[in-house]
C-alpha cells in the first residue's frame, strides 16, 4: 500500500482476548460449514500477505453487483479516483474528463494517476461498461500496457471496488502474461460473495450475538415462503422490506406497508409478491430476506474497516458514521458523522470488530463496513440492530478516505456529504460545476473553500451532484449550505444553453 493512503484508527475501545478468540471460532465453523470460501491453489499466490508502498491499478469492475436498474451503472467506477494516488493506475471504462483530473492533482493534490480506458470491443462477451476486468484483458493496448508495467515493477497490486471473480481472473491472465508478482487488495472471490449477501451476514450476527441483533428477519426461496413469514411479523410493525441478497445501495429492496396487506389471506400476500416482486427481477427459487423496516429508528450509523492482510494484526475501525437514508426504499444519499454516547460506542465497536475478525480470518483483506440502526426513544436507551455487510468500496469509505489524504486524518476536518439531485445538471461539464461554485471550491493549496466535488461523470449520468461541505463544527447542520450549492447549480443549468452538455475544456472524448 502506497504511504499517501492513510488508515486512521479511532476506535474507542479493543476487543477482549476473549472476545478475540471467540471470533476466531466463528471463522473456524464458517470455514467448515463453507469450504467452498477457501481461496483456491490456483489463486491463493495472489492474496496479499503484506502492504507496503507500490503501485496499484485501482478497478472498480460492478459486474458482480447486482443492479436492479437499467440505467448505465458505469459511473460508479470513476468513484475510484479519491483512492488513487501518484504512480497508480486508474481504470475505467471511458476516458477521462481532462478538467476532473486537473482539479483532483492541483485543488486536491491527489497526485498524478495513468488514466487507462479499455476499448470495447467485438471480442467482448459483454459491452456494458460494467465488465471492467474482461475489457482490460481483451483489449490488446491496454493488456500490454499493463503486462509491461507489471514486468518493469511499475504495477505490483489490483485494488478493486471488491473482490470479484472477475478481479481475480484478472490478476492470474496478468501474472501468467507477465511472469511477475501481483497481488489483490480485496477479499478472496467465494468471501466477496458470503459478505455481501445478507443473508449470510444475517445468520452471521445470529451465531455470533443473538437473534435479537438483527431486525425480524428470515431467508426465504420463493414467493410462498415470504407470504408465510409475513404473516407471522409482530403486529406492531408497520412495514415489511424484502431484501435480494447481494443487491447495494437499497436499489433490490421491496417495502410494504404492513396496513395494506394485514388482514390479507397467504394466497392474497403471495399474489401481491408475485405482482411486485418482479420489479426486483426476482423469480421463484432466488434467495430473498424478508424483514421488519424498523419503526423507532433514531440514527443508521455505518461502521467503517480496514482489515490488514496478517491475521496477526487486529481489524482497524475508522470511524462511525450516520447515514443519511431517503425514506421508502432506504436509499442512501450521504453522511456525517455519529455522536453517539460511549458506551453504546464501545458496544458498537467491539461487535463490529468481532464481525471484522471474522471476516480476516476468512482470508479477507482491506476494505468493508457494516451498516446498522439504532432503534428506541433516545440514544442512551436505544438498541443496535445489524442490517448488513458491505464487503467492498462505497459511498462513506470513500469519501472518509478523501477526507483522510487531504487533511491527514478526517476527524481533524467536519465535513458532510450529499448526492444532490438537480435536474438538468447532465447538461453541464465539470468545469461549469467549478465556475457556479466559484470561490467557494476548496483548494489544498491555498487552503480556501469548503466544497469538494466528486464523480462529475454520476451528474452527466444521473442529474445527480456528488458533494461534500466542509463545517466549522461537528454540530453545524450542513442543510441550508447543501441547498444554497445545489441552488447555485440549478441557475447554472437554467442559464446553460439548451441541448447536448459541452465539453469541458480539455475533455477527451472516445
Amino acid at each position: 500500500m502506497n504511504d499517501w493512503f492513510p488508515i486512521v484508527d479511532h476506535a474507542c475501545c479493543q476487543m477482549s482476548s476473549d472476545e478475540r478468540e471467540f471470533a476466531d471460532r466463528v471463522a473456524v465453523d464458517v470455514l467448515e460449514r463453507h469450504p467452498e470460501l477457501k481461496l483456491s491453489s490456483l489463486l491463493s499466490e495472489f492474496r496479499a500477505t503484506e502492504l507496503v508502498p507500490a503501485p496499484s491499478l485501482h478497478l472498480d469492475d460492478l459486474s458482480e453487483i447486482r443492479r436492479v436498474e437499467n440505467s448505465d451503472q458505469s459511473f460508479f467506477q470513476e468513484r475510484a479516483r479519491v483512492r488513487a494516488g501518484d504512480g497508480d493506475f486508474l481504470a475505467t471504462s471511458w476516458h477521462a474528463d481532462e478538467t476532473y483530473e486537473q482539479y483532483c492533482r492541483g485543488s486536491l493534490h491527489l497526485g498524478k494517476v495513468d488514466r487507462i480506458h479499455p476499448r470495447q470491443n467485438e471480442d467482448l462477451e459483454h459491452s456494458d461498461g460494467v465488465h471492467l476486468a474482461e475489457a482490460l484483458w481483451k483489449d490488446r493496448r491496454t493488456r500490454r500496457d499493463l503486462i509491461r508495467a507489471i514486468r518493469q515493477d511499475g504495477l505490483r497490486y489490483l485494488h478493486p471496488h471488491m473482490g470479484s471473480h472477475a478481479v481475480w481472473h484478472l490478476a492470474l491472465l496478468l501474472h501468467q502474461a507477465s511472469h511477475r508478482p501481483l497481488k489483490v487488495i480485496g477479499a478472496p472471490p467465494e468471501v466477496t460473495v458470503f459478505a455481501n449477501d445478507k443473508g449470510q451476514f444475517t445468520r452471521l450476527v445470529h451465531r455470533m450475538f443473538g437473534p435479537t441483533a438483527t431486525p425480524p428477519s428470515h431467508v426465504v426461496w420463493n414467493t410462498a415462503n415470504a407470504a408465510k413469514r409475513i404473516q407471522q411479523i409482530d403486529g406492531e410493525a408497520c412495514c415489511v422490506a424484502l431484501k435480494l441478497p447481494n443487491a447495494a445501495g437499497g436499489e433490490g429492496n421491496l417495502v410494504l406497508s404492513m396496513e395494506t396487506i394485514r388482514n390479507h389471506s397467504l394466497t392474497e400476500v403471495d399474489r401481491l409478491l408475485r405482482e411486485q416482486l418482479p420489479q426486483l427481477r426476482y423469480e421463484d427459487g432466488d434467495e430473498l430476506l424478508v424483514t421488519t423496516w424498523q419503526t423507532g429508528v433514531i440514527a443508521a450509523p455505518s461502521a467503517q474497516l480496514w482489515l490488514p492482510p496478517s491475521v496477526d494484526k487486529q481489524p482497524i475501525l475508522e470511524g462511525l458514521f450516520v447515514q443519511r437514508i431517503e425514506t421508502g426504499q432506504g436509499r442512501f444519499t450521504g453522511f456525517g458523522a455519529a455522536d453517539i454516547p460511549h458506551d453504546l460506542r464501545a458496544r458498537m465497536t467491539r461487535q463490529c470488530l468481532q464481525l471484522g475478525r471474522v471476516y480476516q480470518r476468512l482470508g479477507y483483506v482491506g476494505r468493508c463496513s457494516f451498516d446498522t440502526v439504532l432503534v428506541g426513544p433516545d440514544l442512551e436507551s436505544s438498541q443496535m440492530q445489524f442490517i448488513e455487510c458491505n464487503g467492498r468500496w462505497g459511498g462513506t469509505s470513500l469519501p472518509m478516505t478523501l477526507m483522510n489524504r487531504v487533511f491527514g486524518d478526517w476527524k481533524s476536518q467536519p465535513f458532510a456529504t450529499r448526492t444532490l439531485k438537480i435536474p438538468g445538471s447532465r447538461n453541464l461539464s465539470f468545469q461549469n460545476v467549478l465556475a457556479a461554485i466559484g470561490k467557494d471550491v476548496y483548494d489544498h493549496r491555498l487552503e480556501t473553500g469548503d466544497v469538494i466535488l466528486m464523480n462529475p461523470r454520476r451528474m452527466t449520468i444521473r442529474d445527480e451532484v456528488s458533494v461534500i461541505v466542509l463545517r466549522s463544527a461537528w454540530t453545524d447542520n450542513p442543510d441550508d449550505r447543501f441547498a444554497e450549492i445545489a441552488n447555485r447549480v440549478a441557475d447554472c443549468v437554467a442559464a446553460a444553453p439548451k441541448g447536448k452538455r459541452p465539453p469541458s475544456e480539455n475533455e477527451s472524448t472516445p
